[in-house]
């Protein structure tokens, strides 16, 4: 036995309201020209200038109209897609529904439930439309046009799910379903690199152009979770159209483009805590990043990543803060010098610190004095000034420093390779 599918008498069309494209032409040249099929229409147009109308072309007449602009591939003429197409990450779905009643008759209690499933195997169900509280009577021919709208959040397989309830003319309950499919894709393809540079954060982010059609970034901005703060690299004299030239934000399908975020977390006071430094080092979230663009006709498209993440670099024990030369700004060959750095307690009990200064590893900056320091005991948080003194034997820029920290109560050891870089002159 066959199975008949049942005629209902109201009808369903749903249609992507998008940006419209200029819709083109094949044209038929003539077998004898030798050039490019754009060079006659670029050069008429070249003569023309846009009216106050907006249009692509003036209404001027051209001296010359033995060559028509009928042979330019893009006409004045905007279409809109024939079909769903391709979403994207960030964009909004924009759809008008048309529900028309074809019968003769009259049918009542009309009500419409939209619901779009996403996740995996399509088992998220997202509620976009629901007028059961309100419902319509369609007389014979009468239309009902509803919009629904939906942020595109996730990637892969989407389902439009409508379901439209009404009473026949025979006065029967019945159900009419139907179901759109579209795919979401990801329109930038998003990677970073985290680097650390002492106590800041040095994060790269590469950004590469994943739609078939250009597009234009009006903003690029990254929100720094606690506790840290953010110093755009990007910019050159607080301009940052500048990075990229005359192309602004302009990125081609296919075009990667760099940005360089320094995240900086609070500086170290006297009255900074162990509590506050150990939130700092163990932190693990640095922020997300708010991306902005425009495609054609100026279609918004947004994309907000999850939280960044990084690999913790945790805390030693001892810790060296706020390194610096003492009292001079330059450091002369052959002229001794002082460096300063405070030594802080960050553990949870009571140490005995000592310092070592290693001079093999940096021949070139040889310590003067002694080699070995006793910093005393350090309670829990407290800090110490060390202050030791150099002698450099080479011009340029010199790394000295190298040491060791001791707690003789415990027998825990800390390994320095350095502790400042200076330019001798």
């Amino acid at each position: 036995m066959s199975l008949m599918r049942e005629a209902h008498p109201l009808t369903l069309k749903v249609m992507r309201l998008s940006r419209p494209v200029l819709a083109e032409t094949q044209p038929l040249l003539p077998l004898d020209s030798s050039e490019s099929v754009l060079a006659q229409p670029l050069r008429e147009a070249e003569q023309s200038r846009p009216t106050a109308r907006g249009q692509i072309f003036s209404d001027l007449q051209l001296p010359d109209t033995r060559h028509p602009l009928d042979t330019f591939p893009l006409t004045e003429t905007l279409v809109l897609p024939r079909s769903f197409g391709t979403m994207f990450l960030g964009e909004t779905f924009l759809a008008q529904m048309c529900i028309c009643n074809e019968s003769s008759m009259v049918v009542r209690d009309v009500s419409v439930k939209v619901v779009v499933l996403t996740g995996p195997q399509q088992q998220q169900q997202q509620p976009l439309l629901d007028t059961s509280g309100s419902a319509q009577q369609l007389a014979a021919g009468q239309p009902l046009n509803l919009q629904i709208t939906h942020e595109i959040k996730e990637l892969g397989m989407h389902i439009l799910g409508c379901t439209i309830s009404y009473l026949s003319a025979q006065g029967e309950h019945k159900t009419l379903q139907r179901s759109f499919r579209f795919q979401a894709a990801n329109p930038l393809v998003v990677k970073t690199k985290v680097n650390h540079l002492k106590r800041d954060v040095l994060l790269e982010v590469q950004v590469h152009n994943a739609t078939p059609s250009p597009l234009v970034l009006e903003r690029m901005r990254f929100d720094p979770a606690s506790p840290f703060s953010v110093q755009d690299l990007n910019e050159v004299d607080g301009n940052k159209a500048l990075l990229w030239g005359d192309s602004g934000g302009l990125m081609q399908p296919g075009d990667v483009r760099q940005y360089l975020y320094r995240l900086q977390p609070p500086a170290v006071t006297k009255d900074t805590t162990v509590e506050q430094e150990r939130a700092v080092q163990y932190a693990t979230a640095l922020g997300k990043l708010d991306i902005l663009w425009r495609g054609a006709f100026g279609s918004v498209g947004r994309l907000q990543t999850s939280q960044l993440l990084r690999k913790s670099p945790g805390m030693f024990l001892i810790e060296v803060e706020q390194a610096a030369l003492l009292d001079r700004d330059t450091v002369s060959i052959e002229q001794p010098f002082v460096a300063q750095a405070r030594i802080r307690n960050v553990s949870e009990r009571k140490m005995a610190v000592s310092a070592t200064v290693h001079t093999h590893k940096h021949p070139l900056m040889m310590p003067c004095g002694p080699v070995r320091h006793d910093l005393g005991e350090l309670d829990v948080g407290q800090v110490r000034e060390l202050e030791l003194e150099f002698l450099p034997l080479a011009a340029g820029v010199q790394r000295f420093g190298a040491m060791a920290f001791c707690d003789n109560i415990s027998g825990y050891t800390r390994e320095l390779d350095y502790l400042l870089d200076v330019f001798v002159e």
